[in-house]
């Protein structure tokens, strides 16, 4: 039976002959194939499922688990019609003096980029390690993340060019003095770059710290490799360039401390007593859920003004980003507590005096 199959030519060329039984091994192992990928499609499924991993690392998964099943099939199709791999992947796709592309440079470049995305994903997994345990900063880690990734695929597209036969030296020199050209009309830009990178090293300015830049307060949202963002307390995004952290004065308020002190500024009528406009000042900020204990908020009698007796109450907290509506709710109380004990704020008063001219 098989060897009536066998005589059975579909077609014949130049010694080569594909028979019935080729025809049927072949769909076999094409079908064996769609049902084997299937199998591991599932399998990928389950385990994203069971371990959530991420949609990315899943798809990556897909396409490593597809790379390696066609390629098998493949070689295991060219054994049933009894052809040579070598003369296979050996075959030239493009050729002149200089040059020569052949099949196997398409598989070894899938293979390299492939490996190349595999190493990706695991430094990528023990940035996040860290980062979740808390040994390194989520901005800083992201941002160093990047950095080594752009590091990883420029190695590897140097090594994918190298593998084509293309000189590394000469390439890396000619994209160097490209880059020198360039540089020269982008300076802004590199200079952006290499201001990140200062900032992700000294650590002067971190993710979730409050900044003030310009007269304009915010918390870092993300530091990238260019650009950071920013937002301000009118939820508003800014996206500001690393080099203004370098160049320009910045304000970081959690640079140094958990909590940062500020004051609100008060002024009563002359004829006050002043203890008790202290110890009304000293309740208002002790009630205040967002200002801390310790330190203790104090009163300083800061000075005679011209029309009133001023006053500066000054306290901490850990909220910085919130702070002007902490100094909102003071001034509410405050006022409230100075008409209770009737304590008067006075305004400022000018004495005008008219002189008239007698023209007689």
């Amino acid at each position: 039976m098989l060897t009536n199959l066998k005589n059975i030519i579909l077609f014949q060329s130049d010694g080569f002959e594909f028979n019935l039984i080729d025809l049927i091994l072949i769909v076999a192992l094409l079908v064996i194939g769609f049902f084997v990928m299937r199998v591991i499609r599932k399998l990928i499924s389950r385990q994203s499922a069971e371990k959530h991993l991420s949609s990315r690392f899943t798809r990556f998964l897909y396409q490593g688990g597809r790379l390696l099943i066609w390629t098998t099939f493949f070689l295991l199709i060219l054994k049933v019609l009894d052809i040579q791999v070598s003369s296979v992947l050996g075959y030239e796709l493009y050729a002149d003096e200089k040059f020569q592309f052949k099949l196997y440079n398409i598989l070894l470049i899938l293979i390299i980029l492939y490996v190349i995305s595999g190493l990706s994903f695991a430094v990528e997994y023990w940035f996040d390690s860290r980062i979740d345990s808390k040994k390194l900063d989520i901005g800083r880690g992201k941002s160093f993340l990047q950095i080594v990734k752009y590091v990883i695929w420029m190695v590897g597209i140097v090594i994918v060019i190298g593998s084509l036969g293309f000189k590394v030296t000469l390439l890396v020199a000619s994209v160097s003095a490209l880059l020198i050209g360039v540089g020269f009309g982008l300076q802004h830009i590199f200079n952006d770059f290499f201001s990140g990178v200062i900032i992700l090293f000294d650590g002067s300015v971190k993710v979730n710290d409050v900044v003030e830049m310009e007269g304009v307060v915010g918390r870092v949202l993300e530091i990238g490799v260019r650009v950071s963002k920013i937002l301000t307390r009118d939820n508003v995004v800014i996206i500001v360039p690393n080099s203004r952290f370098t160049g320009q004065h910045v304000i970081n308020w959690s640079h140094n401390a958990d909590v940062t002190r500020f004051y609100v500024g008060v002024g009563v009528a002359y004829g006050s007593d002043v203890r008790l406009v202290e110890r009304i000042l000293l309740e208002a900020a002790k009630n205040h859920s967002m200002i801390v204990k310790t330190p203790a908020p104090f009163v300083r009698f800061k000075d005679f003004g011209e029309s009133s007796l001023d006053f500066e109450l000054y306290f901490w907290t850990a909220n910085d980003f919130l702070v002007e509506n902490i100094k909102s709710d003071l001034r509410f109380e405050i006022d409230h507590q100075f008409r209770e004990n009737k304590v008067e704020i006075p305004f400022p008063q000018r004495d005008l005096h008219f002189k008239t001219k007698n023209f007689d």
